[in-house]
């Protein structure tokens, strides 16, 4: 499983996001993350993924596909 689809598993399973909002190109503002939720998956995707992951990573225009980038990238980083 890609970063892409772990990061498509963990909005739908933790965050409701329905598999016909989740696209590459939605931001988490229009998939209904708030700060509150955006404050909460920083930390969830830390844990997932083993990687820092700050709440200034995410932001309400980041889009799905853009935190899935940041992520491979962190993980290129580390590994």
């Amino acid at each position: 499983m890609n970063v892409l689809e772990r990061l498509a598993a963990l909005l739908t399973a933790r965050f409701g996001v329905t598999a016909e909002e989740l696209r590459p190109d939605a931001t988490f503002d229009e998939l209904d993350l708030d700060s509150l939720a955006l404050v909460e998956f920083a930390m969830v995707a830390e844990k997932e993924f083993g990687v820092p992951f700050g709440e200034e990573d995410v932001t309400p225009q980041v889009t799905v596909a853009q935190a899935a980038r940041l992520i491979g990238n962190k993980l290129a980083r580390v590994g």
